[in-house]
């Protein structure tokens, strides 16, 4: 039961019942109170900071939330804090509108890629810029312990990224650690264990060596039957050739003189099964994960501080994949004098990771063997009888191949390679030891002035270690290969910023200028040797013959000087604006300038909206109109940090020096320009519903392209150039439900969605009409960088053969019309209306608690575009000896007549169905649980008994679940939809419990 105050806050509740014993009083903005009853009650409220005056980081400082005038996003506390993933960008997918992860690998320790509002350029980089504590972060993410985070913000407007200037085109993702508060001492830790698994399952193979068998045979005899063969001929055939054709390897015995698939195509019922050993089965187990973390905060009136300690031991569930994790964090504020306050933040990590080949379709790829190896070919050698086979030393022998297994010939996919072997033996580490800090002092003068010196200094040193064993695989040819590296990695950041800020009655003023150098080195050292003496050791001193030895430096500079200024009146109005002019040592023509200027309305405190409060607390119209650039061109190449100038690579032929042109510079390149527009309104309803939506407009300009030239002219094959323009424009929202909010319940509701489209608006002259043809694409202005440009599938004719549409044309060459072929060289590409990127995507989240008891679900989704799955492709191939799909049952059955797909006829590869067409795109849409973590908190009066501040124990999972249109597809390995480089790791799932205790 309860009521509402009169204008003097003066209420009455009438028959109370005696049980009642907790009067609870709220209102918005102000911290709710709890009270015994009695018959005369008063209270005061105090106002709620979080509430009135959250504050946000924003670039070079912070801000109310209710005073922005640009487009940010908080990712909500408990999506990181929940989160067992190593780096924090894989929290994010489905937190904030208009932000896409793409994950290429499942491999702990490595980060996602942020794209933010779209495809902002075709050649360049279209990843977010991250910033750590205020400065531009060249690190790994994922060597930043989630639990020592505080906040991460989410810039995509210009007036929110314009003082970034040069590097702020894709947006920007703000990352703050945990600073100490001015309170109590608080001491807290929090341990979980749990396992990792294989989150999702692989597409539908054939598992079962029999069907195996049967399926293989079934494609010998489609294959014999398409070659002329009469339906009872093939199939004798394809009983007589079986096993010839899989290199006699036979996971059955038989009796002698009989077929392992009879002609009628079953397995033969004398049958018994000789080995079951696959290597999926021996290469994917769940695995054991543990972390530990402890900090302490506190402070006083003059400091407060912030230390922490982390350790994780994240083994994967494939084998030899693991991540471990080391961090230390000490951040330490102080006002020495009531003008002068100073600051630092010093941050550790030492992490080894341990990885895996990766390599799409290669026979170390742990994930192309397993899916693409037949289920019939064992990870040990067998006698002719089953019982496996040793080495001489008593361990189990392994099949490389090579006629190990008693019976066999050579295996016809990868001789001399055992996968399992491999990773038991090779090595594939990467250690690296991180240093972050940030230092400041910041003087205040004049009552309205600070002048604040920032500086920063990263440094990173990766020691790598490759090794391929001289036993078995690709290293033993060489008699072993090992390659070490050293790679240091160190970034320096030095701004001045002079700050004012004023109030001039309703009139709030303030205004930053500021200066900043930017300087990034990278150093490379890398070194091989074969033919190793001590096939334990992986030392390069170990290794007899060098292979190389080779080092190089990069730089890369920025300078840049910014102003900008906030004005508002009666926090109703508000004005913002920011200019940066940058200059870069990536180009000759060094400077840029980069401008913003934005506006925001608080409607709901206008006269003509009263009588609205009871319905209406809040409702801010915002817009902003700005310029950004991109200057991380060619990204991840040397040569990127003086693309001006032609590069070259000295040369040796064993007795004089030469050199070879590398790269081909062009001393007219600048950097991409990109024009932004964003309009918005920030809501709140019924003290209840509250978020926001949004229109944006992306124009890039001077897009870069490799063009083509004429080498005989040209002295060149092509010239990277400034040409065309794209746009992206779309919508997003962010929603949020408070379905209970009383202090013993609370249930929220959130949903962020976004839509977009993409277009191309100039291309250069030459490529107008016909395009530039990039894999299944083509750019074409007025298309979008992502639709479709391949061959369409015309169905089958009446013996199973797959067809294509062509163009017909007249005498003189014009297309008249369109008839089909069976000749895949043959056909016409075409514009097939569909694209890779989705129509609409985002994430729905909620959190509850009651009493002691809280849950969160977090989950992302993508509705529409589509992709190119060739990691299903591999198991639809013509060969018989690779891992097959299940859907090879349904190709065409020459003895039925019928069939969803064309015939399987091995000897014409060329014109199979699985040629590149519109027959094997497949719906992107996808829906995940990301995360579900429940806990539950200990009543404080038990606590106390221990002296114990808070205990919570709970149960999380990560990568909880994934509904894609296909068993085993992943629609988040690239923003194309699918990549024919994607090495297969598929993401983790985590299970853990914990127990939070604090102090």
């Amino acid at each position: 039961m309860g009521t509402v105050t009169d204008i003097d806050g003066k209420f009455t509740i009438t028959n109370v019942p005696s049980s009642a014993g907790t009067l609870v009083i709220s209102f918005i903005g102000m911290k709710t109170q709890e009270v015994a009853i009695q018959k005369i009650v008063k209270v005061e409220l105090h106002s709620d900071s979080e509430l009135l005056d959250e504050v946000t980081v924003v670039a070079y400082g912070t801000k109310r939330k209710q005073d922005l005038v640009g487009s940010i996003s908080s990712v909500k506390k408990e999506i990181i804090s929940n989160s067992q993933a190593t780096s924090v960008t894989n929290a994010l997918e489905g937190t904030v509108a208009g932000l896409q992860i793409v994950s290429s690998t499942g491999q702990p320790g490595s980060d996602a890629s942020i794209v933010l509002r779209g495809i902002g350029s075709l050649s360049a980089s279209n990843e977010a810029l991250i910033v750590v504590d205020g400065v531009p972060f060249n690190g790994r993410l994922s060597d930043i312990n989630p639990a020592d985070i505080a906040s991460i913000n989410v810039s995509k407007d210009a007036v929110s990224n314009s003082l970034y200037g040069s590097r702020a085109a894709g947006g920007v993702v703000m990352v703050t650690t945990k600073s100490g508060s001015k309170d109590k001492v608080s001491i807290n830790f929090n341990g979980t264990w749990g396992v990792t698994q294989r989150a999702y399952k692989d597409y539908n193979m054939v598992t079962d060596p029999g069907e195996f068998y049967r399926l293989t045979w079934y494609g010998i005899r489609n294959t014999q039957w398409a070659s002329g063969m009469s339906i009872e001929d093939a199939n004798l055939e394809a009983s007589k050739l079986l096993l010839s054709e899989l290199g006699n390897y036979n996971a059955f015995i038989i009796p002698e003189g009989e077929y392992l698939v009879t002609p009628d195509g079953n397995l033969n019922t004398n049958a018994r099964l000789r080995y079951n050993d696959t290597f999926a089965d021996a290469l994917f187990n769940n695995a054991f994960r543990q972390e530990y973390n402890v900090s302490a905060s506190g402070g006083n009136d003059k400091t407060d501080y912030y230390v922490s300690m982390g350790y994780l031991d994240n083994d994967s569930y494939v084998l030899g994949s693991s991540y471990n994790r080391f961090t230390a964090r000490a951040n330490i504020n102080s006002q020495l004098k009531s003008w002068l306050k100073v600051g630092t933040n010093v941050g550790y990590s030492k992490t080894t990771q341990n990885g895996v080949q990766e390599g799409a379709g290669l026979a170390s790829n742990p994930f192309s063997v397993a899916r693409s190896w037949a289920p019939i070919y064992p990870v040990h050698a067998y006698d002719a009888e089953g019982n496996m086979k040793y080495y001489e030393n008593g361990e189990p022998m392994y099949d490389a191949g090579n006629g190990e297994t008693d019976g066999t010939g050579k295996r016809p996919t990868a001789t001399n390679q055992n996968v399992i072997a491999n990773m038991n033996e090779d090595i594939r580490e990467n250690v690296y030891n991180n240093l972050t800090s940030r230092s400041y002092i910041e003087i205040s003068f004049l009552k309205n002035f600070k002048f604040t010196a920032n500086y920063s200094y990263d440094f990173t040193n990766n020691s790598s270690t490759t090794y391929y064993t001289p036993l078995i695989g690709d290293g033993q040819s060489f008699g072993g290969r090992g390659t070490k590296g050293s790679y240091n990695t160190i970034t320096t950041n030095f701004n001045q910023i002079l700050a004012y800020s004023n109030a001039f009655g309703n009139h709030h003023l303030s205004a930053k200028m500021g200066h900043e150098a930017y300087k990034y080195e990278f150093k490379y050292l890398e070194g091989q040797k074969t033919n190793f003496f001590n096939p334990n050791n992986p030392e390069l001193v170990n290794g007899g013959q060098m292979q190389y030895i080779d080092s190089y430096t990069v730089d890369h500079n920025i300078e840049g000087y910014f102003v900008m200024a906030d004005y508002d009146y009666d926090n109703k109005y508000y004005l913002s604006a920011a200019f940066r002019r940058d200059g870069t040592s990536r180009f000759l023509n060094r400077w840029g300038n980069f401008w913003s200027v934005g506006g925001a309305w608080r409607i709901s405190k206008e006269e003509f909206m009263n009588g609205t409060e009871s319905w209406l607390n809040d409702l801010k119209l915002r817009a902003s109109y700005g310029t950004q650039g991109n200057e991380n061109i060619l990204s991840g190449y040397s040569y990127a940090y003086t693309p001006y100038m032609d590069q070259y690579e000295v040369t040796w032929n064993g007795s004089e020096l030469g050199y070879s042109p590398v790269f081909y510079g062009n001393p007219d390149l600048t950097w991409e320009k990109q024009n932004t527009f964003d309009v918005g309104a920030d809501f709140r309803l019924f003290d209840r519903v509250y978020g926001s939506f949004e229109y944006f407009y992306r124009r890039t300009d001077d897009m870069l392209f490799k063009r083509p030239v004429a080498f005989s002219t040209a002295g060149r094959p092509y010239n990277w150039e400034n040409l065309g323009a794209m746009k992206n424009a779309g919508i997003e929202f962010d929603l949020n439900v408070d379905i209970f909010n009383r202090p013993d319940l609370k249930w929220t509701v959130s949903v962020v969605g976004s839509h977009y489209k993409n277009r191309i608006l100039t291309l250069p002259e030459e490529n107008r009409k016909d395009g530039i043809t990039d894999g299944l694409f083509n750019l074409r202005e007025g298309k979008s960088r992502y639709e479709y440009y391949t061959y369409m599938y015309a169905g089958m004719n009446e013996e199973g053969k797959p067809m294509w549409y062509k163009d017909e044309l007249n005498e003189n060459n014009e297309v008249v019309g369109r008839t089909t072929t069976t000749t895949y060289a043959d056909a016409t590409k075409y514009f097939l209306g569909k694209s890779a990127l989705p129509d609409f995507n985002g994430g729905l989240n909620t959190t509850f608690s009651y009493k002691g008891i809280d849950l969160s679900i977090a989950t992302a989704f993508q509705i529409g575009g589509y992709a190119y799955d060739y990691s299903y492709l591999d198991g639809m191939s013509q060969s018989f000896y690779v891992g097959h799909n299940k859907d090879m049952w349904d190709t065409f059955n020459p003895e039925t007549g019928k069939g969803k797909l064309p015939i399987w006829n091995a000897n014409d590869s060329g014109n199979s169905f699985t040629q590149s067409s519109d027959l094997n795109l497949i719906k992107a849409s996808y829906f995940s649980i990301r995360n579900i973590t429940l806990g539950y908190t200990l009543p404080k009066n038990l606590m106390k008994k221990i002296s114990v501040e808070k205990m919570r124990i709970y149960v999380t999972a990560d990568n909880f679940a994934l509904w894609s249109k296909r068993q085993g597809f992943d629609p988040r390995v690239s923003m194309a939809g699918a990549s024919s480089s994607y090495g297969g790791y598929s993401p983790m799932r985590v299970i853990s419990g914990g127990i939070n205790l604090s102090f």
